[in-house]
């Protein structure tokens, strides 16, 4: 991995009791354990749609000089659609309504999500495009939306190697752990939404996915890594755990040795790297193992008010920026984009954030 934009899109969430302390009114838990936002976690998120508008060009996209990337765009309407704002509907529906019509306007023959020239990381921005599109169908049943979608998860089984994976470009070609995860959350996502995905073409994928698992250290930790056979990183370990949840592989020990090593990764600090990248997916883990009974719900209810309390701090409150997240030093719309998905999780809205 490099330390470049693109690099950041291979590379593109306290105990369980009745009240939750240490997490500055950042987050409470509701009479049922469940962490709720609070008044400080809804002003951020509304600060960063806020902000997310004023950087919305005429046709859809965004300013700035990745703005026009189809994955760019995806991450600003999902910030939107977080908390129910759909084309036409709610405060930002409008904003919402242009930033897929400009998705849309992306697609090329091939299925392909990706307007201009192909930069290096092109399959990332098409999964996330693709998972927008999903979110956007199953709320509105656009028949435009469907007929670009469909196109778009036929593009993403074709291109799947012999070894489930996908890399960054849309061909059979070798394979990584972040751009196959971004592709089987858009297989899982569509399907969700209705469009028919072969059941094999998933289990292909999840089958790298646990391909990349590693085995336990000294401390008898385990993630995931990069490629098969690599070493474990906290981000990866992040996005191949919350991947494999999502699509209903929850196996109790690797479970808890993934959150494990999550955890102490958090404690110790060594989350910075990728810092939005793998929160986007840590927090997602974190999630998904909270609805796993009470063994795991403290995981969830100590991860989330910490790492918002994280965020919320890294947000501008001030200025031109005012409302952006400078949580990593990649593009402003997609780190504003997934820090307020990430925060946005409570709200339990759109269905690819659900248990």
């Amino acid at each position: 991995m490099t330390g470049n934009l693109n690099a950041r899109f291979a590379a593109a969430f306290a105990l369980a009791g009745c009240f939750l302390l240490g997490s500055a009114g950042v987050a409470r838990a509701s009479n049922s354990g469940e962490v709720e936002l609070t008044h400080e976690g809804k002003a951020s998120i509304q600060l960063a749609q806020q902000w997310l508008a004023s950087q919305q060009r005429a046709d859809g996209s965004f300013s700035g000089a990745y703005g026009q990337g189809a994955g760019i765009t995806a991450s600003g309407v999902l910030a939107w659609m977080v908390n129910g704002n759909l084309p036409g509907e709610g405060p930002y529906g409008k904003n919402v309504a242009k930033g897929i019509d400009y998705i849309l306007s992306c697609a090329q023959p091939s299925g392909l999500l990706f307007k201009g020239q192909q930069e290096q990381h092109v399959m990332y921005q098409h999964g996330l495009a693709s998972i927008c599109l999903s979110e956007a169908w199953g709320h509105t049943q656009d028949k435009r939306i469907y007929d670009k979608l469909k196109k778009a998860i036929d593009l993403i089984v074709r291109t799947q190697n012999d070894k489930g994976g996908w890399r960054y470009q849309p061909k059979i070609s070798d394979d990584d752990l972040s751009v196959t995860v971004m592709e089987l959350l858009a297989l899982r996502s569509a399907k969700d939404a209705g469009i028919a995905v072969p059941k094999e073409t998933i289990e292909r994928a999840i089958k790298y996915v646990e391909s990349c698992r590693s085995p336990k250290d000294n401390e008898g930790l385990a993630g995931f890594s990069y490629t098969p056979h690599g070493q474990k990183s906290w981000s990866t370990t992040a996005a191949g755990l919350m991947s494999l949840m999502l699509c209903g592989h929850y196996k109790a020990n690797s479970l808890k040795d993934g959150l494990d090593y999550l955890m102490k990764t958090r404690e110790r600090k060594q989350d910075t790297q990728w810092f939005v990248y793998g929160h986007y997916y840590a927090a997602q883990a974190m999630y998904q193992a909270g609805g796993q009974g009470e063994k795991f719900k403290a995981y969830w209810m100590k991860w989330y008010p910490d790492i918002s309390k994280a965020m919320i701090s890294k947000q501008a409150k001030a200025g031109q920026a005012r409302g952006q997240f400078n949580a990593d030093s990649g593009y402003g719309v997609w780190s504003t984009g997934m820090c307020t998905l990430v925060l946005g999780i409570p709200y339990r809205y759109l269905p690819i954030y659900q248990r």
